[in-house]
């Protein structure tokens, strides 16, 4: 009988382990990079974005921000955080910021919302982690990124900018927020 509770205990010990060592959630992705990497593992494989970075969608055939442009000006804009960001406003709002213009309202302006997992539908784009339909009209962003302030700039960035050569985002100019791959 004993026999038996040992293998109970061990086997519940190693569920236990396995539920938090890997991430049950989008979130917990986001709130850890050593979670990271069991996010990048539901990457497909024939997927040819490089395994340290995460693809975003691009549905506007506007050019990349200048090179040398390091303040971007943009007209003034509005945005809305709808429920399913909670959370996530404050990232939200600093990629928001970046752009200088937008305003945040209770209802009007682009929807933002937020999914736990990879975007479909973006353009021709499967499997991503941001998308902004119509420059404007709707933007999407997934948690499963590490900066996802830098992902809401990206896709905000979509308002006005097509994607910038390959490479990891980053937060060094406009140039760089619009590079094609979260890192």
């Amino acid at each position: 009988m004993t026999t038996i509770f040992r293998r109970l205990a061990g086997a519940a010990a190693v569920v236990f382990a396995l539920v938090f060592a890997f991430p049950v959630s989008a979130s917990a992705a986001e709130a850890a990079d050593t979670a990271r990497p069991a996010a990048q593992a539901l990457q497909l494989a024939a997927d040819p974005t490089p395994s340290e970075g995460f693809k975003t969608g691009d549905l506007t055939d506007a050019p990349a921000p200048d090179v040398k442009e390091r303040d971007a000006r943009v007209p003034a804009w509005s945005y809305h955080i709808t429920a399913s960001c909670a959370g996530y406003e404050g990232a939200i709002r600093q990629g928001a910021n970046f752009w200088g213009s937008g305003t945040e309202t209770s209802g009007s302006g682009t929807p933002v919302e937020c999914t736990g997992g990879y975007i479909e539908g973006c353009g021709g784009a499967g499997n991503v982690v941001g998308c902004n339909w119509g420059q404007g009209q709707r933007i999407m962003l997934s948690t499963i990124v590490s900066d996802f302030g830098l992902l809401a700039a990206h896709e905000f960035g979509h308002n006005w900018y097509g994607h910038s050569d390959p490479g990891c985002a980053n937060w060094a100019s406009a140039y760089e927020v619009m590079r094609p791959t979260m890192c």
